[in-house]
């Protein structure tokens, strides 16, 4: 008799901790799931037109939003394929004294890392733009050229080695 209570009290011990590990695996998949849908940089700039031609002319970016302000663009999204860019212009940003980020908007340019599938290619795109650094090769493998786009902004665009 004593065995099978031994045997009974060690099932149930087992199907209680067998049920706390699911309950636990499932509350740490539903706390897994990803909070982010998609990431877009803002890029504040004096002027919207220059740095649309940019991102449209040369990488094939096309505009999905367009807002004026006043006798020219205030705000625009580019889009191609699944990469996103925003631009606003400065006194959009600061059109509201009250909005907290209308200060921290001139704090400085943004930097964009941008994967390309062919370093030469890019370069060649690049022709005629403000090439802050040549295609070089950097200590992680990575082959890249840094532009400074018309707004003001640093691009770096990078081919990452091929896995071997």
């Amino acid at each position: 008799m004593k065995k099978k209570t031994i045997a009974t009290l060690a099932l149930a011990i087992a199907a209680i901790i067998a049920s706390w590990t699911a309950i636990h695996s499932a509350r740490m998949d539903k706390e897994r799931k990803p909070m982010l849908n998609k990431s877009t940089p803002i890029l504040h700039v004096k002027s919207v037109e220059p740095s649309v031609k940019f991102w449209t002319e040369r990488f094939g970016f096309h505009k999905t939003i367009e807002v004026p302000e006043g006798d020219h663009l205030g705000f625009v999204a580019l889009e191609n394929g699944g990469i996103e860019i925003m631009l606003q212009t400065y006194s959009g940003m600061q059109a509201d004294p009250s909005n907290p980020l209308a200060k921290a908007v001139e704090q400085g340019p943004s930097f964009l890392f941008m994967e390309v599938p062919d370093i030469k290619a890019t370069e060649q795109a690049l022709k005629g733009a403000e090439i802050v650094q040549p295609i070089h090769d950097t200590f992680y493998g990575s082959k890249e050229i840094v532009v400074k786009e018309p707004g003001g902004h640093f691009v770096i665009f990078a081919q990452m080695p091929t896995a071997k």
